[in-house]
């Protein structure tokens, strides 16, 4: 089914929240740091909070391809829709570790 679904209403949520909070998003991933065991943990948090952000950034690439009227047969919206989902994951990742 299309739409939003509980879970990423809830980290969109979180993750804009975290963008528009007094101090800003840096004294938040330092208070994270402060409290988090280890690089791994911080790098899974930041890349939870990056995440929405990328997928939402990277799949307008997605719609503008559509808007053109290309890639609407089946199997090509969904090898699209995984290609997406593991480049975002994959950003999110490398921006995580980078930040």
């Amino acid at each position: 089914s299309s739409g939003i679904n509980a879970e990423e209403a809830v980290v969109s949520t979180q993750s804009t929240g975290l963008t528009v909070c007094p101090g800003g998003f840096s004294s938040y991933v330092h208070l994270a740091e402060t409290y988090a065991p280890g690089a791994g943990l911080m790098i899974a948090i930041k890349s939870v909070v990056l995440w929405p952000l990328v997928y939402h950034s990277l799949n307008g690439f997605r719609h503008l391809a559509w808007d053109m009227g290309k890639g609407f047969q089946i199997p090509v919206l969904y090898k699209s829709g995984w290609t997406m989902l593991a480049i975002s994951l994959a950003t999110s990742l490398i921006l995580a570790a980078s930040l």
